[in-house]
């Protein structure tokens, strides 16, 4: 998946976040921007900073192995992002 869809598609769940109200989008933040720092803080990880999309959703793919016990060693980018669109049912 390029980086386009991914940012649509973690866009997406940030307004399902918000539909959830899990989050609420602070002035100046983007949708993408707080569905990644919920997720990161909802696993206890620290958000990469500037770092790219690629290594940061890496980063959140270590963490939902470390606490969600899932089955696989690593994530992929991915990966990563079809977990939560599933978990939280965002199309």
């Amino acid at each position: 998946m390029n980086e386009q869809n991914c940012l649509q598609k973690i866009r997406n769940l940030g307004v399902r976040l918000q539909e959830l109200e899990l989050v609420q989008l602070e002035p100046g933040k983007s949708y993408a921007a707080t569905a990644l720092n919920f997720l990161f803080a909802d696993h206890g990880a620290k958000r990469p900073a500037g770092a790219p999309l690629d290594h940061t959703l890496r980063a959140l793919g270590e963490a939902i192995v470390a606490n969600r016990k899932v089955r696989f060693s690593t994530l992929d980018p991915d990966s990563v992002i079809d977990f939560f669109c599933r978990f939280y049912r965002v199309h």
